[in-house]
């Protein structure tokens, strides 16, 4: 279905609100995976671990086994992490536990050294970078779209949404599901009250939302912004807040005549109703890979920083495309230039890390699909994994292994 009256972006730019700088100890409750078999993956080398050495773990030159790795962040990613270190349980001989405490948490520990790496939706801007203990390096690893779900019983149609009926939703200016019913949109929705459910954490689900809706709505962008938490969090008559994508799409399913942004695999699990989402183009989108891989692609041409550069500047949103779906994302893990400086406790775990991330740059790819992710630009991966080559252990080149 196609719309002909898209709303124009406004003449300046999102505001953006960034994360709280509140740090603390996050729970480990993630996924833990043991491995054991190498398998050989190459960026014209063999270095990070991915063949067995005949020696072993602890011969001379053979990547070390038996070391658990620590991961935080958005639980946008939690179905192709599952994949990812199963896949990992199968190449190495080491662990991997990642805890999906939000992506602003995530962060935190990683600048309080609590963990390896961590995993979010909202890229670190210049004076988060500067905060850390250390440079950074931020390596886009995946990509999926946010997805807008919602639960209203005895209706049988497909929702299509604006970027402005979304502000409008949440904002607290639209208030009943009848009022979506314009030009023909949404014909049958009934009379009752819309309840809205968010986020209550520092959700990049929430980063990308809120850049579409600051992009659309002037309203949105003058007084919320792009921001990963708003708060407050604007009020509207009837809305609930909910911890994790898991636990908010759960309450969608169970909650009648509500709306709520998920990512696609908890959408899906939860046997959901999906939105459209009118896209730049004029046409309603629904959150497909295809769609949201062609979002991405049509993206890729924009300017793209290095590994320690301001990721900020970069947005996945809006895409140009006719059958882009307007609100795709990618995800980034950020880790330490020199894990000495974090949490990392020796050489041969930053070898391990290195092996942790190079599977997830290659063989991770392959795999994402499965779980309904899309993959970063063939470019962007290259540059991730040149990236892994300027990592450095207390000031000094980290040996490779095999």
């Amino acid at each position: 279905m196609s719309a002909s009256a898209g709303v124009a972006p406004p003449p300046t730019p999102p505001r953006v609100v960034r994360r709280s700088s509140g740090r603390g100890l996050w729970a480990v409750v993630g996924v833990v995976v043991v491995v054991a078999v190498l398998i050989g993956v190459g960026l014209g080398t063999n270095w990070y671990g991915l063949s067995k050495s005949a020696g072993g773990g602890g011969s001379t030159g053979a990547c070390n086994q038996g070391v658990t790795l620590q991961g935080a962040g958005a639980s946008f990613l939690n179905a192709v992490m599952s994949v990812w270190t199963t896949g990992y349980q199968g190449a190495t001989g080491n662990q991997v536990s990642y805890t999906s405490s939000s992506a602003g948490a995530g962060i935190a520990s990683l600048a309080d050294r609590l963990i390896d790496f961590a995993a979010t939706d909202e890229p670190l801007n210049a004076s988060e970078v500067a905060s850390m203990p250390g440079t950074t390096l931020t390596l886009p690893v995946t990509g999926g779209p946010v997805t807008i779900v919602y639960n209203v019983p005895g209706w049988s149609g497909t929702l299509n949404l604006t970027p402005n009926q979304l502000a409008g939703i949440y904002l607290g200016t639209i208030t009943n599901w009848s009022a979506l019913n314009v030009s023909g949109s949404n014909p049958g929705l009934p009379n009752v009250g819309i309840v809205s459910v968010h986020r209550s954490d520092q959700a990049g689900t929430t980063y990308v939302l809120t850049n579409l809706l600051s992009i659309y709505n002037a309203t949105w962008n003058r007084t919320v912004g792009t921001t990963i938490q708003p708060a407050p969090w604007p009020t509207t008559p009837s809305q609930l807040a909910e911890k994790g994508n898991s636990v908010l799409a759960k309450t969608v399913a169970t909650t009648a005549d509500s709306i709520g942004y998920v990512d696609l695999p908890d959408a899906i699990n939860n046997k959901l109703a999906t939105a459209g989402v009118l896209n730049s183009a004029g046409h309603y989108i629904q959150p497909t890979v295809a769609a949201t891989q062609s979002a991405i692609n049509d993206l890729a041409s924009q300017p793209i920083p290095g590994p320690t550069g301001n990721w900020t500047t970069v947005s996945w949103v809006n895409a140009p495309g006719a059958s882009d779906y307007p609100l795709a994302t990618l995800s980034y893990f950020v880790v330490f230039q020199d894990p000495h400086v974090g949490f990392t406790a020796s050489v041969t775990d930053a070898q391990v890390l290195i092996q942790w991330l190079h599977y997830v740059l290659t063989t991770g790819q392959s795999q994402s699909a499965s779980v309904d992710y899309t993959n970063p630009p063939a470019n962007i991966i290259a540059q991730d994994l040149n990236a892994l080559n300027t990592m450095v252990y207390d000031g000094a080149p980290i040996p490779a292994c095999t």
